[in-house]
């Protein structure tokens, strides 16, 4: 065994007329030195090797199709296509390393991608030299793209079938969590974006913020549209919320002391009456202000119009003065 020799710093203490201070001193120790990993060494090796012939083979295919499509600048670009995209499929399989059924489709994929290079190479070189070219030029593509898949062969990892499933059923666990919060995420986005639309629409059906509608008192319409709106993110009945705001916004119309009526029997309040009459199914402002006239009762039109409104919003009804 092999020892390499390291000079290491401590801490001690130093003692002088009997006061003691801490003092750093240094001494030699014999570390042992690990062997070399020469399986390490050999796969490095064999990697750059690897790479360098890579190089070589698509600087030659991508030179080749070049001048195989009169060798303008893109051509050169077309050319260099087909072997990147074969180092594409390359990186792909290492990815995908652990699930052998999605390798072989990759595996496919870089074949058929070296088949039409190789194709490629041979044309050109029919076209160039003559046979022996196009069979020496082909080859030079081959002989490097098949390296790699010797390399991929040898390093690869060996499952045994019940680690193979183990493997399988873990990645198909974390799948599944990706796959539900992508949905989730989605529906949430969706969702947000309904409620955007339906507000939107509710609130273009409204007059803007300190204008009135001709034939309501001033005032009513900008309590409507100043009434909070539900929060974006969860489904909501716009319409029905909308309608509950505008009931429980509006000033509730104060009662007024039971009035005598014609026969001097009480009767009800003005806004009880008013409901009734709304109850019954008349609900004309200038029908109910007689109605009540006739027993001695008088009433403001905003008063009747606001319990006409909020009757209608308890029974989700459609108002006709918003």
């Amino acid at each position: 065994m092999k020892f390499r020799v390291e000079t290491q710093k401590y801490t001690d203490t130093h003692t002088v007329n009997g006061e003691s201070a801490p003092v750093t001193r240094t001494r030699r120790v014999a570390v042992p030195v690990l062997p070399r990993d020469i399986d390490v060494i050999a796969v490095r090796g064999v990697v750059g090797l690897v790479l360098a012939l890579t190089l070589v083979s698509i600087t030659w295919s991508t030179v080749s199709i070049a001048h195989l499509l009169n060798g303008t600048w893109t051509a050169y670009l077309a050319g260099a296509v087909f072997d990147l995209a074969w180092l594409a499929t390359l990186g792909m399989s290492f990815i995908v390393r652990f699930r052998p059924d999605r390798r072989a489709t990759v595996d496919k994929i870089g074949w058929a991608l070296l088949a039409v290079t190789v194709t490629a190479i041979a044309l050109e070189g029919l076209q160039t030299g003559g046979v022996a070219m196009a069979c020496i030029g082909a080859s030079v593509s081959i002989a490097a793209k098949v390296l790699w898949w010797t390399l991929n062969r040898a390093t690869a990892p060996d499952l045994s079938p019940d680690d193979a499933q183990w493997v399988a059923q873990q990645i198909s666990r974390a799948s599944a969590q990706m796959a539900v919060a992508a949905v989730r995420r989605q529906v949430a986005r969706v969702e947000d974006q309904a409620t955007a639309q339906m507000l939107a629409m509710e609130a273009s059906r409204r007059p803007p913020i300190g204008t009135d509608v001709v034939g309501l008192p001033v005032g009513e319409v900008a309590t409507v549209a100043d009434s909070p709106t539900p929060p974006v993110g969860r489904q909501v009945d716009v319409l029905t919320e909308v309608r509950q705001v505008t009931a429980l916004s509006a000033p509730m119309v104060e009662d007024t002391p039971d009035v005598p009526k014609d026969n001097g029997t009480p009767r009800g309040s003005k806004a009880r009456r008013v409901r009734e009459l709304v109850a019954s199914g008349v609900t004309d402002v200038p029908t109910i202000r007689e109605r009540l006239a006739d027993s001695g009762v008088t009433v403001d039109p905003s008063h009747v119009r606001r319990i006409i409104r909020e009757s209608r919003a308890a029974a989700n009804e459609p108002n006709p003065y918003l």
